[in-house]
């Protein structure tokens, strides 16, 4: 009967051992791979923000976009200016100026990678130091290759040397070009890639610098909530805790940052790569 007790026991001890070294093991193994998971999810999710981004400062640099002014009223009547210090009120038809901007929309933002054409300048030939010294440049060599042409005079063009010299702005589908290796659908840029399946949210502003100078800029980002669903809920609440912010960004509506993320810039070198 001991002998059967002993027996009992050395398997119970035994079973307590395997289940005390699993849990030992398992709560070392959980925290590294739950680290490797929330890498991996934010390194889709920065290559996502840095492939916006780029659709964004090419949508700005190459689409002029109508600018309403925000009419004031007075005394019924919509008021667009007026002279300080006196009476006269200058009303205006409501036509739009335009302005290279951001845009909040991915409808717009999609159909610009789709569609759109960058302008691409083709340079042949560079200028010589002697000729950079002798007061040329770009605009200046084309502008009298541009007047050869014209005239078919060609002289002044061989006298500085510009012979096979030119300049030519071409246009390219923005989609061949900058999205080329795009892992997945252009539809699919706005929604996150892992974790929770949402809309990133973006939108735009206009904010002013310490000297006064009036800058465009965009904000876009996915909450860690949602990157992070499915993995392990308290691991994840440790991990905000020690975060001073709450989700992956690029860009800020308050302050210029030069379209900055604001990731660990080794997963932006790693892109690069």
């Amino acid at each position: 009967m001991e002998k059967v007790i002993r027996i009992v026991v050395s398997v119970v001890l035994l079973g307590l051992v395997a289940f005390l070294t699993y849990k030992i093991v398992s709560g070392i193994e959980k925290p590294i791979d739950y680290e490797e998971q929330r890498i991996a999810r934010f390194q889709t999710t920065v290559d996502q923000l840095i492939a916006i981004r780029t659709a964004q400062v090419a949508y700005k640099e190459n689409v002029l976009s109508p600018v309403y002014t925000k009419d004031s009223v007075k005394n019924g009547k919509k008021v667009i200016d007026r002279i300080e210090g006196t009476d006269t009120i200058y009303v205006k038809s409501k036509v739009p100026t335009y302005d290279h901007l951001y845009t909040p929309s991915f409808d717009n933002l999609i159909k610009f990678i789709n569609e759109g054409q960058l302008k691409v300048v083709k340079a042949i030939g560079t200028l010589t130091d002697e000729q950079l010294k002798a007061g040329l440049n770009d605009k200046k060599a084309v502008e009298i290759i541009e007047k050869a042409k014209k005239t078919g005079n060609w002289k002044e063009v061989e006298e500085k040397g510009l012979k096979g010299f030119s300049r030519d702005t071409i246009l390219v589908p923005v989609k061949d070009s900058l999205f080329k290796h795009l892992e997945y659908p252009v539809e699919e840029i706005r929604y996150t890639r892992v974790g929770r399946k949402v809309e990133f949210k973006m939108d735009t502003a206009t904010v002013m610098t310490g000297s006064g100078v009036p800058v465009k800029v965009f904000q876009c980002y996915a909450l860690y909530d949602d990157l992070l669903d499915g993995l392990d809920r308290q691991l994840t609440v440790n991990y905000k805790d020690k975060m001073k912010d709450t989700c992956l960004r690029v860009g800020k509506l308050d302050e210029a940052n030069n379209n900055a993320g604001n990731w660990d810039a080794t997963m932006e070198k790693k892109k690069q790569e």
